[in-house]
Parts: C-alpha cells; structure tokens; sequence
C-alpha cells in the first residue's frame, strides 16, 4: 500500500489512472477474483473492460511521462548532470 500511495500521490495529476480511488477499485476487484468472498457483488464483463481500459490509460500515461521527463540512474537526470527532483527515480 506504500507504494500505491506514493505513486497515486506522485503521478496521479499526470496519470489520472494512478489516483488513489482507481487504485482501490482494481484492489479490490483483484482480491475478490483472487479470494473467494461470498459478500462481494461478482465480477462482470463490464468490471474486467474497466479494468483494462484504466491499464491501458496507465501504460499510456507512464510512457509519456518517460518520454518528456527520462528517469536518470542513481538520481541523476540522464545526460544533464542534475538532481532528479520530485521524481520517483529507476535504478537499474
């Protein structure tokens, strides 16, 4: 949930896909295919194509924000020589 919560924090204006009620809502779907809960309302057809559609906005989402702003390793902006600043920062 740490990581969910700074992502959502982080990104969520960028990648609307990433605010905090999506987040919960594709939690709480995943638990309940994952773990059967008679009181959860079932799955749908409808509930799976949200699903994808907010992954596909999220994949969308992540890829431009690499595009216009490359993660640099170890805190450094690639090739700039300046601190990556209110980045969640890769190191490979």
């Amino acid at each position: 949930m740490a990581i969910e919560d700074a992502v959502s924090a982080q990104f969520k204006d960028e990648v609307p896909a990433f605010a905090k009620p999506t987040f919960e809502r594709l939690r709480r779907a995943r638990r309940s295919a994952q773990y059967l809960d008679p009181s959860a309302p079932p799955l749908t057809a409808a509930d799976a194509e949200w699903a994808i559609g907010k992954a596909k906005e999220a994949l969308s989402g992540v890829r431009a924000l690499l595009a216009a702003s490359p993660p640099g390793r170890f805190g450094y902006s690639s090739g700039r020589g300046s601190l990556s600043r209110g980045r969640l920062v890769i190191v490979a």
